[in-house]
């Protein structure tokens, strides 16, 4: 998977213009998966119309852990930035 990069209003507006452009936006929100934590993260990102829903996931795991602190572990767990240290020592990540 490439760098999810932000793109201006104007990017958006274009693609979004364009009906023969695969990319569309779509808000997605992570949740940290640590119990009783409650915090979450919701972000517009832009998806391509072919990908799974796992895979619009994956971009926004990808956005938190390179720019927001966020970890995301093997299992498919994700952690806040309160809670990725701890969790990274708990499963040796």
């Amino acid at each position: 998977m490439t760098n999810p990069t932000p793109l201006s209003p104007d990017e958006v507006n274009a693609i979004v213009r364009d009906m023969d452009d695969p990319r569309y936006p779509t808000q997605i929100t992570v949740f940290c998966d640590r119990l009783d934590c409650g915090a979450e993260f919701t972000g517009d990102y832009m998806v391509h119309e072919d990908m799974t829903s796992e895979e619009r996931l994956a971009v926004a795991r990808q956005h938190l852990v390179q720019n927001k602190g966020w970890q995301h572990t093997a299992d498919g767990d994700d952690f806040c930035p309160t809670h990725a240290d701890q969790a990274a020592a708990e499963t040796g990540e």
